[in-house]
């Protein structure tokens, strides 16, 4: 049971079969000494592309999205994440426990937007595994492929909390193979 099929205009990804895809603008300013995008600028574009297709964890005091030509609704599609961990913000804190992350091509400065497509790829009692893939918006070339272990934390416990049996549920309802790390111990 998914939450929505995977949108079938969207380009092919070279690793994913289905997943959730973000357009991210580059900034000049992202580049190193090199000319292409800075490994830890890297990060931070995964992370962005985590929180738009995941829900902000600041979503109550964040600005009201954006509609119309430059509005959400182009920068994210495919597979609809269930709305668990901007509802979970209240009470939880969501905290990176790992990164993998395997640079696979440099990435230039363009104009126009970079692919990061994700997905779900194993949900366990207090944790998610979000998959990555830096990509070509059509699919030519992937540049990164990364994962990210996110733990759910009570606040007020300080301690792990386990997803509901209802988070669990929308979770696995969405759950992809993981991606391909070429480094994968598991």
């Amino acid at each position: 049971m998914r939450s929505r099929p995977a949108d079938p205009h969207l380009p092919a990804n070279p690793h994913l079969k289905e997943f959730t895809r973000v357009l991210l603008e580059l900034r000049w300013g992202d580049l190193d000494a090199y000319g292409h995008v800075n490994n830890v600028t890297q990060l931070r574009l995964l992370e962005e592309a985590r929180v738009r297709a995941l829900g902000s964890p600041t979503h109550t005091s964040d600005a009201d999205a954006a509609t119309g030509r430059f509005g959400i609704a182009e920068t994210v599609s495919g597979i609809q994440i269930p709305p668990i961990f901007a509802r979970a913000s209240a009470t939880t804190e969501m905290l990176v426990t790992a990164h993998s992350i395997e640079y696979r091509a440099p990435i230039r400065y363009r104009p126009g937007p970079i692919a990061v497509d994700l997905v779900i790829s194993e949900v366990r009692p207090a944790s998610v595994t979000i998959g990555y893939v830096i990509a070509e918006p059509d699919g030519s070339l992937a540049y990164t492929v990364a994962e990210t272990v996110i733990a759910f934390i009570d606040r007020a416990a300080s301690r792990p909390r386990r997803l509901s049996l209802e988070e669990t549920r929308a979770m696995e309802s969405i759950i992809q193979p993981a991606v391909p790390l070429r480094g994968r111990r598991r």
